[in-house]
């Protein structure tokens, strides 16, 4: 009898794949989510996991961005007010209100050839009135006016880029007329100076 009573008291041997449930210490699967007996959850889905992990991820996005914008220092009113302008400047077919600086086709195309650095910093997004000589008027590959003025060199112009698709006042112009433009500074390519959004002035 005794030998019996030991024998019932004896757990059962756990294998590997299984274990004690920890409510009703019933053998439950290692791979199940609850025990089939009791209900008792024996492990996390993955499916929670994810779900804890995106909210942690988007409160730590929304954390970031809280604190870059409460360190992002405000600007004065002056900077501010000076900021539209140079905007204003850099964008094509916007004329800035500073006083245009006048200079003929040849001083403009001299002052690339000698010292592109120098001529940039003087005319590259700056206002201009330009004078010269018409060599041609032509469109470019997206349909808009260029014109093209005398430097004094047989290879070499200067172009202008036209701010109107079809402005009738450069269209009107002919070969060898003089011209003054008002215009914006855009630099040089291979040597050639070029300003754009022009208007005949």
């Amino acid at each position: 009898m005794e030998s019996d009573a030991l024998a019932r008291r004896v757990p059962y041997p756990v294998r590997e794949s299984h274990k004690h449930c920890a409510k009703c210490r019933k053998l439950v699967s290692r791979a199940a989510y609850a025990c089939r007996r009791c209900g008792k959850r024996q492990r996390v889905r993955p499916r929670t996991i994810w779900l804890a992990l995106s909210a942690c991820l988007l409160v730590g996005m929304f954390a970031v961005a809280s604190a870059g914008s409460l360190l992002t220092p405000s600007r004065s009113p002056d900077v501010a007010a000076d900021v539209p302008a140079a905007t204003a400047m850099a964008q094509p077919g916007v004329v800035p209100t500073a006083p245009a600086a006048t200079i003929e086709a040849v001083e403009l195309w001299l002052a690339y050839n000698r010292v592109p650095a120098q001529a940039d910093q003087r005319f590259k997004d700056r206002p201009l009135r330009v004078t010269g000589t018409v060599r041609s008027v032509e469109r470019d590959f997206e349909g808009r006016i260029v014109m093209r003025l005398n430097t004094g060199d047989v290879f070499e112009t200067v172009n202008a880029r036209m701010a109107l698709r079809n402005d009738s006042a450069a269209l009107a112009i002919g070969k060898g007329r003089p011209v003054t433009l008002a215009c914006i500074g855009r630099g040089a390519l291979i040597g050639a100076p070029l300003v754009s959004d022009c208007s005949v002035r």
